[in-house]
């Protein structure tokens, strides 16, 4: 009977814990700072509701209940208002931010999630700008900034505002550990697309902000959507313009993915282009053949080429890994994201392991396998390992 109770004791104190955990409102990052479950965020978006409901003055609790209603994902919703029957993504941000205009039109949360909302809509810069000179050490703003005068091809303003972004220190090391050796294994005067914020943000600030590979051209393919940022860089590098707006529909978004690395790497400057891992399949599927891994990146080339003797070079002579075996920043907050974006390794490093078998050096083989099993579970992407090392 003793133990019965004991047991029962235990549930009823668990679940009081945890009632009590589900009753507290959280500061909401952004994704590409801090990632949480879906059902995270959905947990949070009543509880910042219900701080709202008690004082709708509090732009503090606005901004992280719009933000927690950004980073989630609600079944049945779509993002373009247009196909949905009901309520959208899209409709329902922007009633967020049009209460929040009612609420706290001359806050830095309003201004800033006005900024936000609108998706790299260069029209909105007057609310970015506002939200920067409230709060002028807030870093999400100035990231912001960086991307905005990056559109607009302002690079002295981008540099001063990368140096602002350092001098506050809000950055994740880990992050730039990775774009580091990402950056290192490209050939000189590439043009490396990205598609993500983490690895698009450390490598501006590598770039730009530290000179390292100075050489390299960042292309993001969210960016090149907009016509004014497109049209200049196709200018710069000497690549055919496009003969359709890739924001027309569906069909020219689809169609756009299908060519853009394609039509890129047809510039007349001759520059080597590359695809980061990151960008997702879209882009990569119809030029599969003509993509050779050779680092954290793909190679662009439609001339047959030994990427294993590349990936040897740059994995053994050019990448800085000791921050994967033991990383020491500890108050990183985004170390979440960087454990994910680490589980890129783990195709290379298997690739690696796979040549090093091949030839008869196990111990090579068994230390990149080892590795890959440690990036792997740290980024959780056990089964992708599985399948690596059995296949």
């Amino acid at each position: 009977m003793r133990h019965i109770l004991f047991f029962l004791l235990s549930i009823v104190l668990f679940c009081v814990n945890n009632s009590l955990v589900a009753q507290i409102p959280e500061k909401i990052y952004g994704k590409n700072k801090v990632l949480k479950p879906n059902e995270y965020y959905l947990q949070q978006i009543p509880l910042w509701k219900n701080e709202i409901d008690k004082n709708p003055k509090n732009a503090d609790a606005w901004f992280n209940y719009y933000r927690a209603n950004r980073n989630a994902y609600i079944k049945g919703e779509e993002d373009n208002s247009q196909k949905s029957k009901g309520i959208s993504r899209f409709d329902r941000l922007k009633n967020i931010v049009d209460e929040m205009e009612r609420q706290v039109p001359n806050s830095y949360e309003y201004n800033f999630a006005k900024w936000l909302n609108g998706n790299n809509d260069l029209n909105l810069f007057p609310y970015l700008e506002k939200a920067h000179n409230l709060s002028p050490q807030s870093s999400e703003p100035i990231m912001s900034l960086i991307f905005y005068y990056e559109i607009k091809g302002n690079y002295a303003k981008r540099d001063e505002n990368i140096e602002a972004f350092y001098s506050i220190g809000d950055y994740s090391p880990g992050l730039l550990n990775y774009s580091y050796n990402l950056l290192s294994a490209l050939e000189k005067e590439a043009i490396v697309f990205t598609e993500g914020d983490k690895d698009t943000e450390a490598i501006l600030l590598l770039t730009k902000g530290k000179k390292y590979r100075p050489d390299v051209r960042m292309l993001n393919v969210n960016l090149l959507l907009i016509k004014e940022y497109r049209e200049r860089i196709f200018n710069e590098l000497e690549i055919p313009q496009l003969d359709f707006d890739p924001m027309t529909n569906e069909d020219t978004y689809e169609q756009f993915q299908q060519i853009i690395i394609k039509l890129v790497a047809s510039n007349k400057k001759g520059r080597t282009v590359y695809a980061a891992v990151t960008v997702s399949r879209p882009y990569r599927d119809k030029i599969n053949n003509d993509l050779y891994l050779t680092g954290l990146a793909y190679l662009y080339s439609t001339k047959k080429i030994d990427n294993i003797s590349l990936l040897v070079q740059n994995i053994e002579q050019v990448f800085l890994l000791d921050y994967l075996k033991e990383y020491f920043s500890i108050n990183d907050i985004s170390v979440g994201n960087v454990n994910s974006m680490n589980g890129n390794y783990l195709f290379p490093f298997a690739a690696l392991s796979q040549h090093y078998y091949s030839i008869g050096n196990a111990v090579r083989a068994d230390y990149f396998k080892k590795l890959a099993l440690k990036v792997a579970k740290e980024g959780e992407i056990l089964n992708e390992y599985q399948t690596c090392f059995t296949e």
